[in-house]
């Protein structure tokens, strides 16, 4: 395929992308706070409330501990707000803090059991701390009275509680608890206030007193009994929706098991690409999770070396998506003799590149209409939400939830990106895409049941994905994710799978990264614009090479001599 041929394409691309880009707001509305605050300003708030705390154990600093820290969203609480209260109020209720979306800092010490927290809102207000006390440490033993007294001081004084004046939008307590440990005692006090009547909405605030010191603190949207009836029916029909995608798939992935074993015995199965292609999405993987700083830390019991309880994560994480990739092997096997048997050299260019051939032409030419096709899947998306929710009565939900965090928790936000969604791209198109579509073409001789019938499968395992619009109505991601899907099982069949993936990252990357993108940090927002472009790096290179190669010919061409 030659870029003549494609040149409609690059237009339709131009206004695809702008349509795409100005609508990722509204596809994907975030909560109106901050989003990307930096590392150093969370360890600077944590350090901050720790130490007037007075957190810290005798003898330590600060400074001795590994720290780690992550955005997190209470996704059943956000999701009622939004429901039962209105965008309008949830937002609002974001701004003022409730928590919604917050910030966890976590503190660790080599040889210490006793790990410290602290949770801030976006704009740096405290939600709560915690300090670990194991069971036989010494304490006081006061009585629940003398504890109530120095919760009711600490939760006034660093969450901002306003207590005991009998109001209904104040707090008031509906529990109190105490332990007697070996060598002192414990009491949990209970409060709770009224954000709303009808709908109802309640905040919680717990917190323990260790001794005569206030451990922990923490404060917590409840959503109410119905609430959490209304969301378990709802997930009904989407999760048999989801599950008819999934026995599809697993039929597919049957078929594609057969092919390879057949062309195994045949002698015409070539396992050494799809050895190399599946490692290289095992890799991708592996290296997503190495990055995800805060889980590792979470997982390290620091009564161990850190590099055992690293490995043993990362290992435990690996061999839970092991069997994938060996389904993976069988699916890019068969696929690739398929697309061998028929001629049609799809999977040419990927092979290129996996062989080094980065500035290969036909590798840029793929690369550059893989971003443009991306765009135009971004717009199709687009008209597709649009549609669903002018017509079904549906609305989008407020993000980030589900792969948002890959980018905004990694301790290496653009790597851990292009990692994870290369693995994605790679995983979906190379998973079932490359196979399917050849296979359903060469079955049934109809281009449309080719295209169709793997982008219907794709829609309908992509139902329950939160971070995915529409929200409602309930088949409404099955739709857009299955118009999705056409535009790539035609550009597969039209192009090459090296086209198809870069598509399905570019679109990946733009969708993910917009947190990133609509950050108040500039340094934010310049590497979430060069991660978003990072599909392009194939072309560049391969313009690159075309045109020193030129220069280089022309200055070493022989002249002819002239009789």
């Amino acid at each position: 395929m030659t870029a003549g041929r494609d040149r409609w394409l690059w237009p339709l691309a131009a206004v695809g992308g702008l349509l795409f880009f100005a609508s990722l707001g509204r596809l994907w509305p975030l909560a109106d706070t901050d989003l990307t605050v930096p590392r150093a300003t969370l360890d600077r708030r944590a350090t901050e409330v720790l130490a007037r705390r007075a957190l810290l154990p005798s003898g330590r600093a600060l400074g001795d501990y590994v720290r780690a820290s992550q955005l997190d969203v209470d996704e059943a609480a956000l999701d009622y707000a939004e429901r039962a209260l209105g965008r309008d109020r949830a937002q609002a209720l974001v701004r003022q803090g409730v928590p919604l979306v917050t910030y966890d800092v976590l503190l660790k010490r080599a040889g210490d059991p006793d790990g410290l927290a602290a949770t801030f809102d976006g704009v740096g207000r405290t939600i709560g701390w915690s300090r670990g006390v194991q069971d036989d440490a010494p304490g006081a033993a006061l009585p629940v009275d003398s504890g109530r007294v120095l919760v009711q001081r600490a939760l006034s004084l660093d969450l901002g509680l306003s207590l005991g004046d009998g109001t209904p939008a104040q707090w008031h307590e509906t529990g109190a608890a105490s332990r007697v440990r070996p060598r002192r005692t414990d009491h949990t006090f209970t409060y709770e206030r009224l954000l709303s009547a009808r709908p109802e909405l309640r905040e919680r605030a717990v917190a323990t007193v260790s001794g005569d010191l206030v451990t922990g603190a923490r404060r917590y949207l409840v959503v109410p009994a119905a609430g959490e009836r209304a969301a378990r029916a709802r997930a009904a029909p989407v999760r048999a929706l989801q599950t008819v995608g999934f026995a599809l798939l697993a039929a597919g992935a049957l078929g594609a098991l057969a092919v390879f074993l057949l062309r195994l015995r045949a002698g015409t199965a070539r396992l050494a690409r799809a050895a190399y292609w599946s490692a290289i999405v095992f890799a991708c993987a592996f290296l997503t999770n190495a990055f995800a700083a805060y889980d590792l830390l979470a997982h390290w019991d620091p009564l161990w070396p850190r590099w055992i309880a690293t490995l043993v994560r990362l290992g435990d994480l690996a061999a839970g998506l092991t069997w994938m990739f060996v389904v993976l092997f069988a699916l890019i096997a068969a696929g690739d003799a398929l697309d061998r048997e028929a001629g049609a050299g799809r999977g040419d260019t990927l092979w290129r590149l996996g062989r080094g051939g980065v500035a290969d032409p036909a590798v840029g030419l793929a690369s550059v209409r893989g971003f443009a096709i991306g765009l135009v899947c971004g717009a199709v998306l687009t008209a597709a939400v649009l549609a669903v929710t002018a017509l079904g009565g549906g609305f989008t939900a407020l993000q980030p939830r589900g792969f948002f965090f890959y980018a905004l928790n990694s301790s290496a936000p653009s790597v851990a990106t292009l990692l994870f969604f290369a693995n994605i791209a790679l995983l979906e198109e190379l998973g079932y895409r490359f196979f399917a579509g050849p296979w359903l073409l060469a079955a049934t001789r109809r281009r449309w049941v080719a295209i169709v019938l793997p982008a219907a499968v794709y829609g309908l395992t992509h139902t329950g994905l939160d971070f995915l619009p529409p929200a409602e109505p309930f088949w409404g991601r099955a739709v857009v994710m299955t118009a999705v899907g056409c535009v790539w099982g035609w550009a597969l069949l039209r192009y090459d799978a090296l086209t198809v993936v870069t598509s399905h990252l570019t679109s990946d990357l733009f969708i993910f990264n917009w947190p990133r993108l609509a950050s108040a940090h500039l340094d934010v927002r310049l590497a979430a614009l060069a991660t978003v472009a990072a599909p392009l790096v194939p072309a560049l290179v391969a313009g690159v090479a075309a045109v020193v190669g030129g220069a280089r010919e022309r200055r070493f061409r022989v002249p002819q001599e002239v009789e």
